[in-house]
């Protein structure tokens, strides 16, 4: 090493200790941390955090959808029953009775009736002297609140056409009232009139008629269904918001590790404070 690069270091020595070192007014501080006691109360253990108002509004919203979907049920079981009932009735009436025959009126499939129509004998039915009121009173309704106001029953309008074709009867009528078998009496007068000015007319108010009741039992079914698993949701993150299924549903129900029945070892039974 050279005489100069000896002078050099000795000058730089002094700087370089200056620029690494820290101000005397500096001080420093040693903190030991020792890890808390084990408490003696259960702790609730969660991979996300979970926060007690969450916890809460999710269980009251649960109580709200569940019992609101609970008795949308109830009218959608007890509808059911008498929708089949009447089904299966119509596809009975497809050999009752006798017929005019000749010329059909061309009923949609979609309609659900067993066989076509014929305009004779819905010509029969149609001109029938009676009228609407006549029908209610001569052919009450023994026990039944909307016979006894005035209302047209179908018992009442089959009776007053007891020589009729039954199917023909049974089709005249659904297109007064959408799966129900009572109708307000001036709305059955007034489509019994439109009939006996043009018997065609029928075909489209029949489809209607049924199409309508169909998508009502659509939409009902739909509406079940989406309270269902509106509830469902508000049940897990109230309940169990840990559970791995639920981001994997429905496969989660096949899954042997993330199914239903993993749903006991994720539950919360108080929420966390």
């Amino acid at each position: 090493m050279h005489l100069s690069d000896v002078l050099l270091i000795s000058l730089l020595l002094p700087l370089l200790g200056k620029a690494f070192t820290l101000p005397s007014h500096y001080s420093y501080t040693v903190t030991t941390t020792f890890p808390p006691k084990e408490s003696s109360l259960p702790t609730i253990l969660s991979a996300t955090p979970i926060l007690l108002e969450d916890v809460g509004e999710a269980r009251t919203a649960f109580v709200i959808w569940f019992f609101g979907a609970s008795g949308a049920a109830g009218i959608a079981r007890s509808s059911f029953p008498r929708m089949y009932k009447q089904t299966r009735q119509i596809q009975s009436l497809a050999d009752e009775g006798t017929t005019l025959g000749g010329e059909t009126l061309g009923v949609s499939p979609l309609a659900g009736y067993p066989k076509d129509l014929s305009i004779q004998d819905i010509k029969k039915i149609v001109n029938n002297p009676l009228s609407v009121e006549n029908i209610v009173s001569k052919y009450p309704v023994e026990g039944n609140f909307l016979s006894a106001k005035g209302y047209l029953t179908y018992s009442a309008f089959s009776r007053a056409n007891e020589n009729a074709n039954p199917l023909t009867i049974r089709a005249i009528f659904d297109t007064f009232a959408t799966s129900t078998d009572v109708v307000e009496p001036n709305k059955a007068q007034e489509l019994l009139d439109l009939y006996k000015e043009d018997v065609y007319t029928i075909k489209g108010k029949l489809t209607k008629a049924k199409l309508i009741g169909f998508s009502a039992v659509f939409l009902l079914l739909f509406l079940l269904g989406f309270a269902d698993i509106t509830a469902f949701g508000h049940a897990y993150k109230g309940w169990f918001p840990d559970w791995p299924g639920y981001a994997n549903f429905p496969a989660c129900l096949i899954d042997p590790e993330t199914g239903p029945w993993t749903i006991p070892k994720y539950w919360l039974n108080d929420p966390p404070v």
